[in-house]
């Protein structure tokens, strides 16, 4: 532990870090992610427990858009691990989401609660409708999200359009960290849609993480355990 402070209620790593609050190290967290040969890694904690904000420090040190952060990291164990796992420090695009603020009395307004988060990410990356590497039906595609004319089928494909145009501007597979994935189940289930939610989460999972060419790997946090027929699969 290190740092002056204690940071309550705090999930944010840089902000943790720039304020010197105390800190107990947890980095070895990101080579453990790098050692794991999953694609897809589910991580399962009750609440309370760190997980959004070990998903932030995810961020920082993955982030090809913010390679400064090295001196977040400076001290802590992550950077005594060797070359294998510092050279990932700012090496490939990440996609952040959170769906902890999706809680909603039905199935309607899940879907523009969810369009909302997708903004927010969108708008992250508005700067790729600059880009010489994209079509110009993909920026299309992307204003479509970006602006809310999305409909259900695009937004159950929209982290996938974004970690191919980021495959194809960065010439690099995208980690993608998606936090708090069981919150809108659990909404669902207390409001009576729960069916409705889980046909379209579970297209929405398939489609962005399953079989996805343009990913290196995905993680996702919740206080769930996956069930047997999961909603991480797709139906066939």
């Amino acid at each position: 532990m290190q740092g002056e402070g204690i940071a309550i209620g705090v999930s944010d790593f840089k902000m943790l870090r720039r304020r010197n609050n105390y800190y107990i190290d947890k980095t070895n967290y990101i080579k453990n992610i790098i050692d794991n040969q999953s694609g897809v890694i589910l991580i399962t904690r009750p609440r309370r427990f760190g997980k959004t904000l070990n998903m932030s420090m995810l961020k920082y040190y993955f982030d090809i858009r913010q390679k400064e952060n090295q001196k977040l990291f400076e001290g802590l164990e992550i950077l005594k691990q060797g070359k294998k796992y510092t050279s990932k420090l700012g090496y490939y695009p990440v996609i952040y989401m959170t769906l902890k603020d999706i809680k909603s009395r039905n199935f309607e307004n899940m879907l523009l609660a969810f369009q909302t988060e997708m903004v927010e990410i969108f708008i992250e990356y508005a700067d790729l409708l600059n880009s010489n590497k994209l079509l110009d039906i993909e920026k299309e595609m992307f204003c479509t999200v970006l602006n809310r004319k999305a409909n259900e089928v695009e937004l159950q494909n929209a982290i996938k359009l974004l970690t191919r145009l980021l495959y194809k501007e960065y010439e690099k597979p995208v980690i993608l960290l998606i936090d708090e994935y069981d919150v809108p189940l659990q909404e669902a289930y207390v409001e009576g849609y729960y069916e409705e939610a889980v046909k379209f989460l579970k297209t929405f999972y398939g489609v962005s993480f399953k079989d996805n060419p343009y990913l290196e790997k995905t993680v996702i946090t919740g206080v769930s355990r996956v069930a047997k027929e999961s909603i991480f699969s797709r139906s066939e």
